[in-house]
């Protein structure tokens, strides 16, 4: 029976009441045995009529609260969703991208872990600290870089000077195959004096790059490595085949 079934019983029941409570029973019609049964029928649906508006109640209280639970997940996952998006844009300008290295990628750059004291003429410069290497063409051991390739490279050196004396002065060779296609000269007359030479040369596989004081004109004074001036060796191919 549904409720709208018990909620018309009920009324009925109740009328039922009214005519037959007391003496007024008329015989023949209903007994106070049935009138009494049928009272605590009309009672026992009404207390089950209470029970289930309460489990509805009930229920529905608990769909609120779990719409309420959905209504902060989704809001939490939305703002994590939002961090995470602003934490890896913010890791993105933080990050240094490097490119993967392939065949056509040969760079390297080292430097003197050390100073180099006073070097004779015709000496090859040793850069032992290594730190880039993509190809593999440097040897930090001979101070020579090996094209694993040929093309169209880019050499740089630079190279500090010091002296006890007050005065130092010496020149600086870049050789291809051992013969000199550059140099730099650095000279000061303070503690220490720098140069920077560049050459852009077109190269074959198996070409050997170096640095090396002069063949012939004597330098004076130590080439300077420490932590506040580095002596460097660096190239890299623009255009590889």
């Amino acid at each position: 029976m549904g409720y709208e079934g018990l909620l018309l019983f009920s009324i009925l029941s109740l009328g039922i009441l009214g005519l037959s409570s007391g003496e007024n029973i008329h015989k023949g019609v209903v007994s106070r045995e049935e009138f009494e049964d049928l009272k605590r029928l009309v009672m026992g649906l009404n207390e089950k009529i209470e029970i289930q508006e309460q489990k509805l109640l009930d229920q529905e209280n608990e769909i609120n609260s779990l719409k309420g639970n959905v209504e902060e997940r989704d809001e939490f996952i939305k703002k994590m969703t939002t961090l995470s998006k602003e934490n890896l844009e913010s890791k993105k300008e933080r990050c240094r991208i490097v490119p993967v290295p392939t065949e056509a990628v040969v760079a390297f750059y080292a430097y003197m872990s050390a100073n180099e004291n006073s070097p004779g003429v015709h000496h090859t410069l040793i850069y032992d600290h290594e730190v880039t290497n993509i190809g593999n063409g440097y040897s930090r051991h001979s101070g020579t870089f090996t094209a694993p390739v040929a093309g169209v490279y880019v050499f740089t050196w630079n190279t500090f000077t010091v002296t006890n004396s007050g005065n130092q002065y010496m020149s600086i060779e870049i050789t291809l195959n051992s013969q000199p296609v550059g140099v730099t000269f650095v000279q000061g007359g303070g503690d220490y004096a720098g140069v920077t030479g560049t050459v852009v040369l077109s190269i074959q596989k198996n070409d050997v790059i170096y640095t090396r004081t002069h063949k012939t004109y004597v330098p004076v004074g130590s080439i300077r490595s420490d932590n506040l001036m580095r002596s460097t060796f660096s190239g890299w191919c623009l255009s590889c085949h």
